[in-house]
């Protein structure tokens, strides 16, 4: 049976969840989940054993969504019925939460890779680098440190932020290190067939006219990169520090850019069941992009991205809730692949740098 929601939890297996929240999301660290369970009064009040701390597994039909802890239970009654409800996160939830502490706290000629895997070890968490970040992620960084009081989280946001990369979990308890990939959704969102509600939003709160990064490379001093955004209309500067000595100032202000740009255009939708084509395709996934064609929200087959969703259950129904963001918000241009670099072509390759930052 589709849309069937499973706990796993010291290896028995609870169904039969009346209410049911999951929230994954490819800018989330962490998904999480809530479970109940309500009765009208039964002959006897059944027992169950789930307690704080239980390593949990939710599933959707089998797969799993969610691999880490509870976090809190909940039992009450009252006059008409009793209920429990399981709360809880992915194994990542450990990163949001506790300090960074690694020896020292220093690291020298190390990559994003191998500082990722020292933080997260200590908590038996699988670093996983996807294809779209393999360059970047065996780069050397030449120095790299903690800063006091700091969470795992923060140290890593700050980590991938010099190499313009993105971190979440994979419902499987792994840290995934990589950029939204090219996969499609297997069904479109559509006005008038399988958009039960859906809303756009455009947002210039984060978006500047220019971008300047400024770093220094090796041996150059006051080094810096800019950027332009044509789609605000009036003088909004922005002034970036970077911080790896490494960054080139130009790739990281284009991605500024674009990436602002980008989640200025964000919309939501709600739709029936949590898999694709009603209950027939696969699970809606964080990442996937999906073609939009909702006239009134001015969208004609716009392609976006499943930044979040939310898979739920309750007395309205079974839903998914996506959150939607435009791709330039994950664009990363210095991990396009290289022109082949010919006599007529050289001219413009070093336009090519003026305009994005690539190397020619």
């Amino acid at each position: 049976m589709a849309n069937n929601c499973t706990l796993l939890v010291n290896g028995m297996i609870y169904g039969g969840w009346t209410s049911i929240s999951i929230q994954r999301g490819i800018e989330q660290l962490a998904g999480s989940f809530s479970l109940r369970v309500t009765e009208r009064w039964p002959g006897v009040v059944e027992s169950r054993p789930i307690k704080k701390g239980d390593v949990a597994v939710v599933k959707i039909d089998g797969e799993a969504v969610c691999t880490g802890y509870v976090n809190r239970t909940r039992i009450g009654f009252d006059d008409q019925s009793t209920w429990f409800d399981v709360e809880g996160r992915d194994k990542t939830a450990d990163l949001v939460d506790c300090s960074a502490i690694w020896k020292s706290g220093q690291w020298r000629d190390s990559s994003v890779k191998q500082i990722a895997a020292d933080l997260c070890s200590p908590f038996g968490i699988s670093v996983v680098i996807g294809k779209l970040a393999e360059k970047a992620a065996a780069e050397k960084i030449a120095s790299f440190a903690l800063e006091d009081g700091e969470t795992v989280q923060d140290t890593l946001e700050r980590l991938l932020r010099m190499k313009a990369l993105m971190m979440w979990t994979d419902g499987l308890g792994n840290l995934i290190i990589n950029l939204p990939e090219q996969t499609p959704a297997q069904t479109a969102l559509v006005q008038g067939e399988n958009l039960l509600q859906a809303e756009a939003a455009t947002d210039e709160t984060e978006q500047f006219s220019q971008y300047t990064v400024k770093g220094q490379a090796r041996g150059v001093h006051n080094v810096k990169g800019e950027a332009a955004d044509g789609t605000v209309k009036r003088y909004r500067p922005l002034v970036i520090l970077a911080e790896d000595h490494g960054t080139t100032p130009i790739k990281r202000a284009k991605h500024e850019q674009t990436m602002r740009e980008g989640k200025a255009d964000t919309a939501s939708a709600t739709v029936q069941s949590w898999r694709q084509g009603g209950d027939k395709g696969g699970l809606w996934l964080p990442g996937l992009r999906v073609m939009v064609n909702a006239p009134y929200l001015h969208k004609a087959n716009d392609e976006m991205i499943i930044s979040e969703l939310e898979y739920r259950k309750d007395e309205n129904g079974t839903v998914t809730r996506l959150q939607l963001t435009n791709p330039k918000a994950y664009d990363r241009l210095a991990e396009q692949p290289p022109k082949k670099k010919t006599p007529a072509k050289r001219k413009n390759s070093g336009r090519l740098k003026n305009q994005t930052g690539a190397k020619p």
